[in-house]
């Protein structure tokens, strides 16, 4: 369930300043790292299956970037109730060449790649657009996220539907 939450529709917000101020529609690996390091906090969005109700749940996120550069860890902090905090990370990796971006859960080392559909740059705005295969409610979906970096802004949308619908 976790996973599933993490996953889920979010929305995290700070204020904390952001460095680029490259111009170009195409927006590279280290400039989408640099402008996601930081901590962010905010809210966790997403519906819960057994109640079909839309849930928000106060949330932390802090991204580092690895030693070497080639990817990043989201460090996921939550509060799902009054006694249980949950914590999970996970590493981002993208693939200018190829055009993917690859989430591994560092809890069981599972991997989701998506095809990187848009990637744009508006100023201080990185938006990218992402999808492929997945998982929603235990059952086989296609999925597409958005993720939205805007100065103090970081969005992230996972839409889903049946697969193949």
């Amino acid at each position: 369930m976790v996973k599933a939450l993490l996953t889920a529709l979010a929305a995290l917000l700070i204020c904390f300043p952001s460095s680029s101020s490259a111009q170009s529609f195409l927006t590279s690996r280290e400039q989408i790292y640099s402008e996601l390091t930081g901590q962010w906090t905010g809210t966790l969005e997403y519906r819960d299956f057994q109640s079909n109700e839309r849930v928000l749940l106060p949330a932390w996120l802090e991204v580092r970037s690895s030693a070497d550069g080639k990817s990043i860890e989201f460090s996921y902090t939550y509060d799902d109730g009054p006694t249980k905090t949950v914590t999970e990370k996970s590493n981002i990796t993208i693939d200018d060449g190829a055009r993917q971006f690859t989430v591994t859960s560092d809890r069981d080392q599972s991997a989701d790649v998506f095809r990187i559909d848009g990637n744009e740059q508006k100023g201080k705005r990185i938006k990218l657009t992402l999808s492929g295969g997945g998982q929603e409610n235990h059952k086989p979906a296609d999925v597409r996220i958005t993720v939205m970096i805007d100065r103090n802004l970081y969005q992230f949308t996972k839409e889903t539907r049946s697969a193949g619908q």
